[in-house]
């Protein structure tokens, strides 16, 4: 995970834990899943660029 996904992730926790209503709770556990995996996401991606930009087959 890149740096603003880490901080990003660490916020959302931190809300998480002031949350006394469990509907909030378990929303911000969600767009903590949500962030991680648009994290996994950009990582596949940038090595599909880099995968395509050195095939020489294709220059």
């Amino acid at each position: 995970m890149d740096e603003t996904g880490t901080w990003l992730a660490k916020e959302i926790s931190e809300l998480a834990k002031k949350q006394t209503a469990y509907e909030n709770r378990a929303f911000l556990l969600a767009m903590k899943k949500v962030v991680k995996e648009q994290n996994e996401r950009t990582e596949l991606l940038k090595g599909e660029v880099d995968g395509r930009l050195w095939n020489h087959e294709q220059w």
